[in-house]
């Protein structure tokens, strides 16, 4: 009777300890796919090609022309070539040095993601506006460059409702 008790006990202790192995196994696979997850896209071609219309249309308004940086070549602003400028520029906001970098599909690499960036010359002398279209804190925001040139970016965010407005209806997939 001791024998079959004892035995009963350690096949209970096996048959749990199976148990607990197996839940730790489902848990840690569960939170690797959520891990994974959590790397949200936030860009596309498809909202690349809606901002470039919209450019389009805000650049008419204003009788400018923006060159859009297309991911390959870089973009040559009267101050400053992007994306290298993210690495070797500081870039501040409001005063204050933020993280900011090219991230072409808004993947949460920096504090703001660029995503998307077009740039006019106002002047040959270094006068530009530079639009940097970014993902800021689960938002859309579109700050702009200015700045002539050195290596401090002083950006500040964009005040053009209207530009502000479209990046928003894209971000959230509302048709425009």
């Amino acid at each position: 009777m001791k024998k079959i008790l004892l035995m009963s006990a350690v096949v209970l202790s096996l048959i749990g300890a199976s148990a607990c192995s197996n839940n730790s196994n489902s848990t840690s696979n569960s939170s690797t796919k959520s891990s994974k997850t959590v790397q949200k896209k936030h860009w596309d071609k498809k909202k690349d090609q809606k901002l470039a219309k919209e450019m389009d249309k805000y650049g008419k308004t204003k009788k400018q022309t923006y060159t859009k940086y297309d991911g390959k070549n870089k973009l040559t602003t009267a101050s400053r070539i992007y994306p290298d400028a993210f690495k070797k520029d500081t870039f501040k906001l409001n005063g204050k040095k933020i993280s900011i970098g090219w991230s072409p599909q808004g993947e949460h690499h920096y504090n703001y993601d660029v995503m998307a960036i077009y740039n006019h010359d106002l002047t040959k002398d270094g006068q530009h506006r530079t639009f940097l279209f970014c993902w800021h804190k689960q938002k859309p925001i579109v700050l702009v460059d200015e700045s002539s040139k050195g290596n401090v970016v002083n950006l500040h965010v964009s005040q053009d409702k209207s530009l502000n407005g479209s990046f928003s209806n894209i971000m959230i997939g509302e048709n425009i």
